[in-house]
């Protein structure tokens, strides 16, 4: 019989959102045994308590301008909001029993957590936390619908994985199923495993998004494009599916120390920097003459690896304000601007 311990389910908040126009905010608490709680919060149910509105309004201010202040920071504000539900977490998410050294946790266990809807009111300064009836709240799908000849084309050319196949490994014990997934480890030839990094599709960049990057990926997988250290292109090992449901796309893991910026730039030698700025501009020139647009062209979609070298990523067809203009987006004029700017970084 393997060993267990009875454990108390560890939570944190997840995810906030305020919005632009009310005095709303949501929250999403998850808890290390795979249950989340949305919780919806407005003053419009704070009853004769000024004293928690102003504190409230104080939080929202906090997290909606990021603008901490000498004594009250970002931890602060997303404490004082969710310990309220502590008492609904505790009641609703029971005690389990893990065994020591346990399993790790599937992309599945994130991506379908079972939930709860709640909110929260007060009344003479007294709060109190309930549930809702979520039958007709909708929080967004984590998955996107595909038709079936765009899944025919996806298996002639990728693989892909269901999400109860995909382990996520976490470095940090209380980030269980409350931090987003990265590390992963997938299935791959004679029973080894691969380590890959997990990329959620965006689903407020929507469908078109998701298949211009799965398209670009493709003409990338197929153009043949000699590996390190002619190229550093983090490449597409396939996609976290479950039937016409598409969860997010799986890349070859690179060790790294950061993404390029100035900062790195300006504490590196003139060697260093000459050698980021021959692979970046070598991959992408491989790239332009196979007709394969980067488009999202700025420093921070530029990995540096553990050995010094220059990865190029993000493949999403978007532009930043900043590295490339808005009518240059998607074309080999825009990728050429991008370029310029990251090579007066390391000039």
């Amino acid at each position: 019989m393997p060993e267990t311990v009875d454990k108390s389910p560890h939570w944190d908040v997840a995810l906030w959102e305020t919005h632009e126009t009310e005095g709303d905010c949501t929250l999403v608490i998850r808890t290390d045994n795979g249950r989340a709680f949305y919780c919806q919060i407005s003053p419009s149910r704070f009853h004769q308590s000024p004293t928690i509105k102003d504190q409230y309004f104080r939080c929202l201010n906090l997290l909606h301008s990021s603008d901490e202040e000498d004594d009250f920071y970002m931890e602060d504000a997303c404490d004082w909001l969710s310990k309220p539900f502590e008492p609904l977490i505790t009641r609703l998410v029971p005690r389990t029993l893990k065994r020591l050294g346990d399993e790790l946790p599937t992309s599945a266990e994130y991506l379908f957590p079972s939930h709860f809807v709640c909110s929260l009111s007060a009344t003479d300064e007294k709060l109190k936390t309930f549930e809702i009836d979520s039958k007709n709240l909708d929080w967004g799908s984590p998955v996107m619908f595909v038709k079936q000849d765009f899944l025919d084309d996806l298996d002639r050319w990728t693989q892909s994985h269901h999400p109860n196949e995909v382990t996520i490994c976490y470095d940090n014990p209380p980030d269980v199923l409350i931090k987003p997934p990265k590390r992963v480890l997938v299935d791959g030839k004679d029973d080894s495993q691969v380590k890959c990094f997990f990329k959620r599709f965006e689903i407020s960049f929507g469908l078109k998004h998701a298949k211009m990057e799965l398209d670009t990926h493709k003409r990338i997988a197929q153009a043949q494009l000699p590996p390190p250290s002619k190229t550093f292109i983090c490449h597409l090992h396939g996609v976290v599916r479950d039937g016409n449901k598409l969860a997010g796309m799986l890349f070859t893991w690179i060790n790294t120390k950061g993404v390029l910026s100035k900062a790195r730039a300006d504490q590196s030698t003139v060697q260093l920097k000459a050698r980021w700025a021959t692979q970046i501009k070598g991959t992408l020139e491989m790239l332009h003459h196979r007709n394969i647009i980067w488009g999202d062209v700025k420093a921070e979609n530029i990995l540096i690896d553990m050995n010094n070298n220059a990865w190029i990523i993000d493949f999403g067809g978007s532009y930043t304000v900043g590295w490339v203009e808005k009518d240059k987006a998607g074309t080999l004029k825009g990728d050429a601007q991008g370029l310029a700017r990251i090579l007066d970084i390391l000039s």
